[in-house]
């Protein structure tokens, strides 16, 4: 999809609004993520909307900030989605935990550093 410039701030700023919900979650530790329904589905659908929002982000901007782990969104975002497909056992519950607490905050220092590309180039 192309998105251009203005497309792709709206996107890196849901992004970012999204992982501003996952840390304050993560803040409440791991055994409220473990044991607070709530707290999970809270991380878990931040974790959906912010991989949504990256997979709909133009190439130009993802090439011009590669230090994005642009892959690996698509994964988690159908890891965090399905949870049935995958078997909602601890594997799951264990990198759901990762990305949140460990990832999140580097990917969102990454975003906020973000360098916009004038413009998508025409197909």
């Amino acid at each position: 999809m192309k998105q251009g410039r203005r497309g792709d701030r709206y996107l890196v700023d849901q992004m970012l609004t999204h992982a501003e919900v996952i840390a304050v979650n993560v803040r409440k530790g791991r055994d409220e993520f473990e044991t607070d329904p709530t707290t999970r589905y809270a991380v878990e659908h931040a974790i959906e909307l912010f991989a949504e929002a990256a997979e709909k982000i133009g190439k130009t901007f993802k090439s011009t900030n590669s230090g994005v782990p642009w892959e690996l969104f698509r994964e988690l975002r159908r890891i965090v989605a399905h949870p049935y497909d995958a078997g909602a056992d601890l594997t799951h519950i264990e990198q759901t935990w990762r990305f949140a607490r460990d990832d999140v905050p580097k990917i969102t220092r990454k975003l906020r550093g973000s360098r916009f590309p004038l413009a998508e180039p025409t197909r």
